[in-house]
């Protein structure tokens, strides 16, 4: 049975559902959105968010999770705390239960859920403050050494990197994928390790933005020495072919005593035999063994060391052996090199300088190549000596004096201190070694030379004659070295061989060469003036040999001292008027007569009356000589020439007459020459004049001749 009735039961339910209606909206959500997002790191008492209820109703947080992070203050919803988003996680909101409730009314409830927003407040981290990483020598370009990452707390940030290499040796993929990868060649040698940064940022490298945070990080990368290189003997010299260095060494050299056995082994020059591996950063283990040169086994080498030791002596000669060095764990890393032995004569005793320290001085302007000497007051040569024990008198031979260290002085074959270069003033302090270099035995002596200022210490030129060694007689049985010299007098000289003379002085060869050139000079103008003296006395001799031949020339025409023939002249006036420039002209006619003059007797001058040739009549000596010529053109026509034949020997001349002319008869003819010198001058002329003179006729070229 029905206790309420149909119609009472329906208002009973409306009444109800309104009071439940009423109940659910005495608070509300904004928006009805029950997720509410806020920005993370808040301050504390901010709203998060305000409710919507009516007036008279009451609002309560009945549970939150996690606790204690808000509260409500009437309706709003207050941060009790200072939210962070890296410690929220964001598949489970914060939660927050509120009960509204109002007189006469059902309370309702709401669930709020509150989410955080993530903002950029958090800068990259990197793991490690430094990163260690190794990559083989010689990989090739992008080969991958690691990858370093950093990370962001801001779970939404994007990173970006940046590598920082000193060589650019290594650089990144991309920037934002920090795997590292190699960028150039890598050579143990050259670079064992490479230090770079590692820059990382969570922003976009060169943007803009408001809020930008970076981190960094060291990372070494170590370069691991790769098997590439065979074994280096020592000491060598590392040189670079393209990208491979290689170690040179011209091999070893030492001597043992012939027919002697070393005990020990053999001492080796620049060092002893030892190789170590090239690959520096591996120095695997290197054996040695020979290769050739042993024959008979005389040495021997031990494999883990490289000493070489002797087994029996050896006679003479030189022994070359060939030794093998290789990489114990790789015999295909080896490398080859020579020891040479030299076999010597035993010496008992090095050869030594005579003092244990010398003292010498020199003036800083003496110049280069100039001796030091003694002591400041001598001009004595200072000069060092040694000898050798192991011969009888002292004296060695094969000795070779050297300076140690130090370029201004040097030392020549006979001891002699030469300065080489300028030098200030002040003390220099030099080591000085001799040698014998039959056997390489040596010893040293300390030199001390005094550089003065001002005072030159070369003298005049002088020469000195040595040896290497000169013994003479020693207190202590020890032959010393004395210098052949003057005493006294101080020699600049070069360094020379021993036994050599030498010869210097201040005079440098440009002097010289100026000396000889002007006694080049000297010595032509001499010879010029000898030439031309010669041929102006050979000149007066030919004039005084015509003469003579002249004077007896004329002694056969005028038969003898009867004296010329009466009434008769010739006269040679065609000869005169010739235009033969070679011919007795007025003017050295003059000249003729003043010698003839000079150099006649006076009977002789007597009867030279015309520069012509005369034929004169003792009866009529004060004759006309125009009226004379008139008489004899009247009487005989005579026209003497100048015929074009000539002998070779010297002064010889021919005169034709047009008629003969009887040597018995007492007629007078002088003839006057030519000198010699226009005579040599002319010849050629008189010879082509002579071929062109219309008065000679070849029919009538008769007659006697005459050779002067």
């Amino acid at each position: 049975m029905d206790l309420w009735p149909k119609g009472s039961a329906a208002v009973f339910f409306l009444l109800v559902l309104f009071k439940f209606s009423e109940a659910q909206n005495l608070c509300s959500l904004p928006n009805n959105v029950p997720l509410i997002l806020i920005p993370e790191n808040n301050n504390i008492g901010d709203i998060v968010t305000t409710l919507n209820a009516e007036d008279g109703v009451m609002a309560i947080i009945t549970s939150q999770d996690p606790e204690g992070f808000f509260s409500i203050s009437g309706y709003d919803i207050i941060a009790e705390t200072v939210l962070d988003y890296e410690t929220f996680d964001p598949n489970k909101p914060h939660e927050v239960n509120i009960e509204c409730t109002k007189a006469d009314s059902p309370p309702n409830t709401l669930n709020l859920k509150i989410a955080l927003e993530d903002i950029n407040d958090n800068p990259p981290v990197f793991e490690k403050s430094q990163y260690t990483l190794n990559v083989n020598e010689l990989s090739k370009v992008d080969t991958s050494v690691g990858l370093i990452t950093a990370m962001d707390p801001d779970k939404d940030d994007r990173l970006y990197y940046q590598l920082d290499s000193p060589e650019g040796e290594f650089n990144l993929e991309a920037n934002f994928n920090p795997n590292i990868l190699v960028k150039k060649h890598l050579d143990y040698d050259k670079v064992k390790e490479v230090t770079m940064i590692l820059y990382v940022q969570d922003t976009l490298i060169g943007s803009e933005a408001e809020v930008s945070h970076t981190a960094s990080t060291t990372i070494v990368v170590n370069i691991i020495d790769i098997d590439n290189r065979p074994p280096w003997f020592q000491p060598c010299t590392e040189t670079e072919v393209g990208t491979s260095i290689i170690c040179l060494m011209s091999g070893y050299n030492g001597k043992v005593n012939a027919k002697e056995l070393v005990p020990g082994p053999l001492t080796l020059e620049p060092g002893p035999l030892m190789a170590i591996d090239g690959d520096k950063g591996r120095n695997d283990p290197i054996h040695y063994t020979f290769l050739g040169g042993n024959d008979g086994g005389i040495f021997q080498i031990d494999t883990d060391t490289g000493s070489i030791t002797m087994r029996e002596p050896v006679e003479t000669g030189t022994i070359v052996l060939s030794v093998m060095a290789y990489q114990r764990e790789n015999a295909d890393q080896f490398a080859t090199t020579t020891v040479i032995l030299k076999v010597v004569d035993s010496s008992k005793f090095p050869p030594k300088f005579v003092k244990s320290s010398y003292e010498g001085f020199i003036s800083e302007d003496a110049g280069v190549d100039s001796l030091v000497l003694e002591s400041k007051t001598s001009n004595r040569a200072l000069r060092v000596q040694a000898t050798d024990d192991d011969f009888s008198n002292g004296y060695n031979p094969n000795l070779r004096f050297e300076i140690v260290d130090g370029t201004d002085f040097s030392i020549t074959a006979e001891g002699f201190i030469l300065m080489l270069k300028a030098v200030s003033p002040g003390t220099v302090n030099l080591e000085m070694r001799v040698v014998d270099t039959t056997n390489d035995e040596s010893s040293t002596a300390s030199l001390s030379v005094e550089v003065t200022p001002g005072v030159p210490t070369t003298t005049p030129a002088t020469t000195i004659t040595t040896s290497s060694i000169i013994t003479t007689e020693s207190t202590a049985n020890t032959k010393l070295t004395e210098i052949t010299s003057q005493p006294d007098i101080t020699s600049t000289t070069h360094p020379s061989t021993g036994g050599q003379q030498v010869k210097m002085g201040e005079f440098s060869s440009g002097d010289m060469a100026a000396v000889g050139a002007s006694l080049a000079v000297v010595i032509v103008l001499c010879l010029v003036c000898i030439g031309l003296m010669v041929h102006r006395i050979k000149g007066h001799n030919a004039d005084w040999k015509k003469l003579s031949e002249a004077s007896v020339f004329q002694s056969k025409l005028g038969g003898g001292s009867g004296g010329p023939k009466e009434g008769v002249q010739y006269s040679n006036e065609g000869f005169q008027l010739d235009d033969d420039s070679g011919s007795v002209n007025g003017k050295l006619a003059a000249d003729l007569e003043n010698k003839l003059e000079s150099g006649l007797k006076p009977q002789q001058r007597q009867k030279m009356m015309t520069p012509s040739a005369v034929l004169l009549s003792p009866s009529s000596p004060q004759a006309d000589s125009s009226s004379l010529a008139e008489t004899i053109d009247s009487e005989k026509e005579v026209k003497p020439i100048l015929t074009k034949e000539r002998r070779s020997e010297e002064g010889y001349k021919a005169v034709w007459f047009k008629q003969d002319i009887d040597p018995n008869t007492k007629e007078e003819v002088v003839i006057i020459p030519n000198t010699g010198e226009a005579d040599g001058d002319h010849e050629e002329e008189d010879d082509s004049e002579g071929e062109n003179r219309p008065d000679v006729d070849s029919g009538d070229e008769e007659g006697v001749s005459s050779d002067l």
